[in-house]
């Protein structure tokens, strides 16, 4: 008996898994002027202005703790 219900739980569990996963974020979420750009990509959505790459270009330099460069 547990094991035809729990087969049943698990049949059940990954049919609302597989179907929720089709659902979007709306428009209104994607296309912001403030959305963070996870991908650095140059190319914005039409509402975005200004694309900023999120990489930041620099020099490493060590640090110690005496304050010696």
């Amino acid at each position: 008996m547990n094991t035809i219900f729990f087969s049943l739980l698990t049949l059940f569990s990954l049919f609302v898994f597989m179907n929720l996963g089709k659902v979007r974020a709306s428009k209104k979420q994607t296309d912001r002027s403030d959305r963070i750009n996870r991908f650095g990509s140059k190319q914005g959505s039409a509402n975005q202005k200004s694309a900023r790459s999120t990489i930041i270009e620099g020099k490493a330099e060590e640090i110690n703790d005496k304050g010696e460069q």
